[in-house]
């Protein structure tokens, strides 16, 4: 008799705080009002040559340094926007089998340049 009294108690206590403390909540409302940390800003760098420029056009310059394919410099721009192998391969609709050597090349290429290499081309 005591353990049902009990459990009636917790019931009753859980669906007062339903019905009280959570009866305005809202996902849609809470999510609204979910405002960033930190505010993100993308910023054109100028570089030590004076050259400034998007990711995009960084990119394409080192990609044509680095004597990248059309297609190597897909992947390479992916690469710089963080994407990983499975969403390369989802998104250019190719095989791990294809993106994999891809992003070997365009590894070898970033080391080639970060290093001070000359052009591989």
């Amino acid at each position: 008799m005591l353990v049902q009294i009990i459990s009636a108690v917790i019931v009753f206590v859980l669906v007062a705080y339903v019905l009280f403390v959570l009866g305005s909540f809202s996902f849609s409302k809470t999510i609204e009002s979910v405002s960033p940390s930190v505010d993100v800003k993308v910023v054109e760098e100028k570089r030590g040559d004076g050259v400034e420029g998007s990711l995009e056009e960084c990119c394409s310059r080192l990609a044509e340094d680095a004597c990248l394919t059309e297609r190597e410099r897909e992947v390479f721009l992916l690469l710089a926007h963080g994407r990983n192998a499975r969403y390369i391969q989802e998104t250019l609709v190719v095989s791990y089998n294809t993106v994999d050597p891809r992003f070997a090349r365009v590894r070898k290429a970033w080391s080639a340049f970060a290093s001070g290499a000359d052009r591989p081309c």
